[in-house]
């Protein structure tokens, strides 16, 4: 019997492949610089490689790429957005909150999730008001974005090790 299938690489264009890798060893220390199969490689502690392809121009971001962007698991994600946030190199990307354009830029500095879902409908926000709900300040995930083509990113904790988790695919209409 074949054992369970794991997700393997990660392909990347960018048009130095040395300097990309390095700026994500010096934001995920648990990463190692490497190759594999002929590519520079980016290898993540739980065996996921991000591979790159070495273009003459940076990848282009209209239209919108089937890949929104990848993601990894961090020990404390409130401690990981502020190490973040003095980062020259990396740009933070708020989530708005609201229409009077309140935003956050980690998900656990706002209202609560309801159920399985990623933020809250205007009726639960004013619900949430309304009962005094209060942010947790813990866990929770963020989204930035560096590199040489400024590629989006999320992180997402409070999670045992930092690691490689995720690539998300980008549909205009995902339901």
């Amino acid at each position: 019997m074949l054992g369970t299938p794991g997700f393997h690489h990660l392909h990347l264009n960018s048009v130095d492949p040395q300097a990309a890798i390095d700026f994500y060893t010096r934001q995920f220390p648990s990463t190692r610089k490497g190759e594999w199969g002929g590519y520079p490689a980016l290898h993540s502690p739980n065996d996921v490689l991000i591979l790159f392809d070495k273009v003459d121009r940076p990848p282009p971001t209209e239209p919108q790429s089937a890949i929104w962007h990848f993601g990894w698991h961090v020990a404390d994600s409130q401690a990981a957005v502020r190490n973040f946030k003095e980062r020259p190199e990396v740009t933070m990307r708020p989530l708005y909150t609201s229409d009077e354009g309140g935003s956050v830029l980690i998900s656990s500095d706002t209202w609560p999730s309801v159920g399985n879902t990623l933020g809250l409908t205007k009726a639960q926000i004013a619900e949430a008001r309304a009962q005094g709900v209060q942010p947790l300040h813990q866990g929770g995930f963020a989204y930035m974005s560096g590199g040489p083509e400024d590629a989006l990113f999320e992180i997402a904790g409070d999670y045992p090790q930092e690691r490689f988790n995720h690539v998300h695919m980008w549909h205009e209409q995902p339901f």
